[in-house]
């Protein structure tokens, strides 16, 4: 190659280079701009977002309360809580000493003797006796008295009646039976006194045979409760 046509080639060079260049760092910058974009974006969108929750907690707590449009348009109430209402115990218990018993009438087999013999309430009355039983009452006397002619002499305000274990072993209805007859009897000649029906007490282990079981004193004591109104009768258990 000659030195002219050398010439001409170098100046093609230089014309391509210089017009080529600018076109060239051009799109280079258009690309860098691309790529950057979504750091951008990204960036923008996390902005949005804290904003977004200091808004959210920047807001009162009862906008949460505020009525909420339904899906048919309608704005739905807002949920209250539902009321609680207090917790009051069924029963006022007070303290009394030994003068509440003055008008009390205790009732019962030898588990009541033994209240009476050893016990401290010397002011209450008694009618009571090893092996007393809801069966045989009417025809029983305590200090040549029935039950009957007992309370014809005084007039109580309260009655504890415990009686049962004796009749545990025997068939559980008659011995209801006799057990409501009883209760009768008492509400008509005592109808002001409150009659308290007090449950029969669980027995050992080594005590249960196969007629006095704890489950069948269970069955008896709910048969006893079944007696009670809840107003001037109550169970009482142990």
């Amino acid at each position: 190659m000659n030195k002219f046509k050398q010439f001409v080639y170098t100046l093609l060079l230089l014309f391509t280079c210089f017009v080529a260049s600018p076109y060239i760092y051009k799109q280079i910058w258009k690309s860098s701009k691309v790529v950057d974009s979504p750091k951008a974006s990204a960036k923008e969108t996390d902005t949005e977002a804290q904003q977004t929750e200091e808004k959210a907690t920047d807001a009162p707590a009862d906008s949460t309360t505020e009525p909420q449009p339904t899906s048919e348009g309608e704005t739905a109430a807002p949920v209250e809580d539902e009321p609680t209402e207090p917790t009051t115990s069924p029963v006022d218990w007070v303290q009394s000493d030994a003068s509440y018993f003055n008008d009390a009438l205790f009732i019962g087999d030898s588990r009541t003797v033994g209240i009476r013999d050893y016990g401290t309430l010397k002011n209450a009355q008694y009618y009571c006796d090893k092996g007393l039983s809801s069966y045989q009452i009417d025809k029983s006397y305590v200090d040549g008295k029935t039950i009957w002619d007992f309370l014809s002499g005084k007039k109580f305000g309260k009655i504890y009646v415990m009686l049962g274990i004796n009749e545990v072993g025997n068939d559980i209805e008659y011995t209801t039976s006799a057990y409501r007859k009883l209760i009768d009897g008492l509400r008509e000649k005592q109808p002001d006194a409150i009659i308290y029906l007090e449950g029969n007490l669980h027995v050992a282990t080594y005590a249960q045979t196969s007629a006095i079981t704890n489950e069948r004193i269970d069955i008896l004591n709910s048969n006893i409760q079944g007696l009670a109104d809840n107003k001037k009768d109550l169970l009482y258990q142990c």
